[in-house]
């Protein structure tokens, strides 16, 4: 485990390769940079990883209540880390994945050299090239984290985003941003359309990534 200062806080991480590219993703590149009506708004972040979103939230939105899932221990021990030593409140964190069915489920967790974020539903990571073996993790369902709705719904779930999209009723979010990984079979049409019914309109932006192309991200506002 190593440490890096970035602006305000410190950040515990494992993979130094994916710990800056993260890094340029999110607090140079802005990726999840978005403006809300509200100054305290509440945030569900699904598939926290090792909390560098949450941490961006916080410094946007300093009274925001964020809600936080991550089911890989690994990335997780460094979410709470994350959170704690850097002092932040107003935050929930679920060890668990999101899923269309509360229960157990099957991810891909990459061996030790992989890329942590990269663990999901499909075998050898969205581009095919990671070495992962299988683990039983526990899934809450979204609808459970939506009960009191959200101002901002962030999704990066690593493949299993077609099912869960499909699974829930998106009228109490007010605004939503997607990960979209390519997969056999499933296309991003279905969770636009979705989406649209929902009330959103929609916006795509390619992944810039020097790590591979195909990746979309999704936002949806009202």
């Amino acid at each position: 485990m190593q440490s890096s200062r970035v602006g305000d806080y410190t950040i515990w991480y494992e993979n130094t390769e994916e710990f800056y590219e993260l890094k340029k993703e999110i607090f140079v590149e802005h990726r999840y940079y978005i403006e809300l009506d509200n100054i305290a708004p509440r945030i569900v972040d699904l598939g926290a990883h090792i909390g560098m979103s949450v941490l961006y939230w916080k410094k946007l939105y300093p009274e925001a209540s964020i809600v936080a899932c991550e089911p890989v221990t690994e990335n997780f021990d460094l979410l709470e880390k994350n959170v704690l030593e850097n002092g932040l409140t107003g935050i929930e964190l679920h060890k668990k994945a999101v899923a269309p069915k509360a229960g157990e489920i099957e991810l891909q967790i990459p061996n030790t050299s992989g890329w942590m974020s990269g663990a999901g539903i499909i075998s050898r990571g969205w581009r095919g090239v990671q070495d992962t073996s299988p683990r039983r993790v526990e899934a809450v369902t979204i609808a459970e984290l939506l009960r009191s709705g959200a101002d901002l719904v962030k999704m990066d779930i690593e493949g299993m985003e077609y099912e869960v999209v499909e699974s829930v009723d998106w009228s109490r979010v007010g605004t939503v941003m997607i990960e979209v990984h390519p997969r056999a079979g499933k296309r991003i049409e279905t969770i636009e359309k979705k989406l649209k019914l929902a009330g959103f309109a929609t916006e795509r932006r390619e992944d810039k990534s020097r790590y591979g192309s195909g990746l979309i991200m999704l936002y949806g506002r009202r």
